[in-house]
């Protein structure tokens, strides 16, 4: 069986208020951003780690805390996307009793970061002992307490379905 590992950062979120408000945006993980998760690792993602799971954004869920750790699937991923600043995502939050309070956490900055379960797939030694994660397979994405790459991976907003249709149709 293969280790599914998490890793947290804090990204840039943001609530906005027009549409329904029920889909966060931001940068789940970073790259090219070394991160010391312990004394035995230092690691940092590749850009094109996750392109494999891009156009199957809508099977991949959106937790509060991470579901091992005792979280509660809030949602799902309905967009992902390479950027230059790290994997972009955007998580539809479905109307639940931990859904509803999630946003209102978002909104309020309570909650802010967001984190990574992963499988680990190829990756590379560089120099100063940085473990790169060449690829990966996402297992979820969670938004939670304090994320390991702390200011990499925020929220950058929540907005409606409809905005993102909208923005979809002028690309």
């Amino acid at each position: 069986m293969t280790e599914i590992f998490t890793r947290q950062w804090m990204p840039d979120l943001e609530v906005r208020a027009s549409g329904d408000g029920r889909t966060i945006c931001g940068i789940a993980v970073p790259y090219g951003t070394p991160q010391y998760i312990d004394s035995r690792l230092t690691e940092q993602f590749a850009r094109g780690a996750f392109n494999a799971q891009l156009s199957a954004a809508h099977r991949l869920p959106f937790m509060r805390d991470h579901g091992p750790h005792g979280g509660t699937l809030i949602g799902r991923a309905t967009l992902l996307r390479d950027d230059a600043a790290g994997l972009y995502g955007e998580w539809r939050v479905s109307r639940t009793d931990k859904g509803d309070e999630t946003l209102e956490l978002v909104k309020d900055g309570a909650l802010s970061e967001l984190s990574i379960g992963f499988r680990e797939g190829q990756n590379r030694n560089l120099p100063g002992g940085v473990v790169e994660r060449a690829t990966a397979t996402l297992t979820e994405v969670a938004i939670v307490m304090a994320g390991a790459y702390g200011e990499g991976a925020t929220v950058t907003a929540v907005r409606s379905t409809m905005e993102r249709r909208a923005a979809a149709d002028r690309i």
